[in-house]
């Protein structure tokens, strides 16, 4: 009898393993296409925009400290918006926010080929 659950449960255990691995092949690969709407972070089309006041904290103040300089650069901040004028999805990416391009203090390329734009 003792054999006969110990074969029980390795049978079971066996076609678990086996499932389970089928279940990996067909599962839908994952895609991130979350936008978070507290203001720090929206992702439209490739296009994330950051305003400076979220990145006001003790993790991100090094990055706030920069583009508070940049924000009072007059030759930086001509420069970030003449890049998003010739963006169309930089542009419309703005435009669903009711952002003005003239309030854009830098753009970055980010790793996956996206824009980040941050915005006063």
């Amino acid at each position: 009898m003792n054999s006969a659950v110990k074969l029980a449960l390795a049978g079971a255990m066996s076609l678990a393993s086996v499932s389970g691995v089928a279940l990996a092949q067909t599962a839908d690969p994952m895609v991130d296409n979350t936008t978070t709407t507290n203001s720090t972070t929206m992702a439209t089309e490739g296009v994330n925009i950051v305003r400076l006041d979220s990145l006001d904290n003790d993790q991100d103040r090094q990055q706030h400290t920069r583009l508070e300089a940049m924000a009072n650069d007059q030759a930086a901040m001509a420069e970030a918006q003449s890049e998003v004028s010739a963006d169309p999805a930089i542009m419309a990416a703005l435009q669903e926010q009711s952002i003005e391009p003239m309030n854009v203090i830098d753009v970055e390329t980010a790793a996956n080929g996206g824009k980040v734009v941050y915005v006063k």
